[in-house]
């Protein structure tokens, strides 16, 4: 096998390393829209918070109907301190309770972005056009 063949490789390899996270993150961020979408709101109290990476990450109890869920926010946490025994409100998801996110103000709920997608595609191309020009070499 040439030497030209394997950094071939290895850039095409290297590309789709670089964009295969960045199109997983951008499944989650659609799928994250569409669950805001249809979200409806409730109260809930914040009963732990623990310290994940240096984020505050509350842990909430809440009331969907007759059901009690205790979970954690599934999208960015807004940059807000939490403390035991705060009351929040919470955006669930009504086709899936467990799924939820926070609330500071109506409306701040955010969606996951797709983190460095410009900057991962564009890496991802030039080591795509490289190898098509090492290509063009042999």
């Amino acid at each position: 096998m040439s030497l030209v063949l394997v950094v071939q490789v290895v850039l095409v390899v290297a590309a789709v390393a670089l964009v295969a996270p960045v199109l997983v993150s951008v499944r989650g961020s659609a799928d994250a829209r569409r669950r805001l979408a249809r979200a409806r709101t409730a109260s809930g109290e914040v009963v732990a918070v623990t310290d994940v990476g240096g984020q505050a990450v509350p842990t909430v109890r809440y009331h969907v109907g007759s059901e009690r869920l205790e979970t954690t926010p599934r999208t960015p946490r807004p940059s807000a301190r939490y403390l035991v025994a705060q009351p929040v409100d919470v955006r669930y998801d009504p086709q899936d309770p467990a799924w939820m996110t926070l609330e500071a103000v109506p409306g701040d709920a955010r969606v996951p972005g797709a983190r460095h997608a410009v900057a991962s595609g564009v890496v991802a191309g030039v080591l795509l056009v490289a190898a098509a020009f090492l290509q063009l070499l042999r």
